[in-house]
């Protein structure tokens, strides 16, 4: 017997199912690992960098170009003025510009990388025939950043991979935890799976461990991934919830992040109020984005 499963009382769950889980714990159970943390991470910047850059960016004129009867025609650069933007090393510019039409003036914004033009300069302004008012220099852009910017769309693309991919299994960690029966499991295998975790500034190896448990006079294995070694290992047997209608529906209990304690009444217990911080950047994201709706 592990000298340390000695020394920690065993704990039983006498809280039958169906539990009632309060919304607080579903949401921290579904959004706390570290696969999901990183990508609501990737997902917030890439709320930021969308509204920020890739709804200024030439991209979004891709189908516009194919609608457009542009003409050209003399105008005059009104204001040249650098913005706080680089592409390379260079000064993204911005122009204002206007052009008469049909005895009307419209002003237009272009820009440019690196100075182009001075005030008081003639331009050729590509201007919609059918809409003066959309107008731009020709040979520069309508926009502040070029369409090779959205290829950093990629990163919330991938942010977003992360959070639906371990979804499924968090969510079938709530529904165990709200359904499952307990009862505790034997290591009956543990190897090393040749991958590891950063945490705590050092490389943790991480190992699949296998836990028998019996349902009914039949063996089940309840099976686990984790570096945390020490949280599967602290008792001679570990808590396994299980589906008792499809035993092969289950869990190692402590595997599993941010799992309520189990109090010496053998209830969950509330989950701590400082678990809270695994919402912020869900939180953050949906709200940054819904700003920015509403306001565009």
């Amino acid at each position: 017997m592990n000298q340390l499963a000695e020394q920690i009382p065993p704990r039983y769950l006498k809280e039958l199912p169906p539990r009632r889980l309060d919304l607080f714990t579903q949401a921290i159970l579904l959004f706390g690992d570290m696969a999901t943390q990183l990508g609501w991470a990737l997902l917030a910047a890439g709320a930021v960098f969308f509204w920020t850059v890739a709804v200024n960016s030439e991209a979004r004129l891709f189908l516009e170009e194919r609608n457009v009867e542009w003409q050209e025609k003399a105008g005059v650069v009104l204001q040249a003025d650098s913005t706080r933007s680089l592409e390379g090393k260079e000064r993204i510019w911005k122009y204002v510009h206007s052009v008469s039409v049909n005895g009307k003036r419209y002003k237009g914004t272009s820009y440019s990388v690196g100075k182009k033009f001075d005030p008081g300069q003639i331009a050729y302004i590509r201007y919609d025939a059918a809409d003066p008012a959309n107008n731009y220099m020709a040979g520069l852009r309508r926009h502040e950043f070029s369409s090779k910017a959205d290829w950093l769309l990629l990163l919330p693309l991938f942010g977003l991979l992360l959070i639906l991919l371990p979804l499924r299994q968090n969510l079938r960690f709530v529904r165990l935890l709200k359904i499952g029966d307990f009862t505790r499991g034997k290591l009956v295998n543990k190897y090393p799976t040749g991958e590891s975790v950063w945490e705590g500034g050092a490389l943790m190896p991480e190992f699949e461990f296998s836990f028998e448990f019996e349902h009914k006079g039949i063996k089940y294995l309840a099976n686990c991934r984790t570096h945390e070694t020490y949280k599967v290992e602290d008792e001679e047997t570990e808590i396994v919830l299980y589906d008792r209608y499809k035993p092969t529906f289950n869990l190692v209990y402590d595997a599993v992040p941010n799992m309520p304690d189990i109090n010496e009444d053998g209830k969950l217990e509330p989950l701590s109020g400082l678990k809270a911080w695994v919402l912020f950047l869900p939180v953050f994201t949906v709200a940054f984005n819904l700003i920015y709706f509403l306001l565009s």
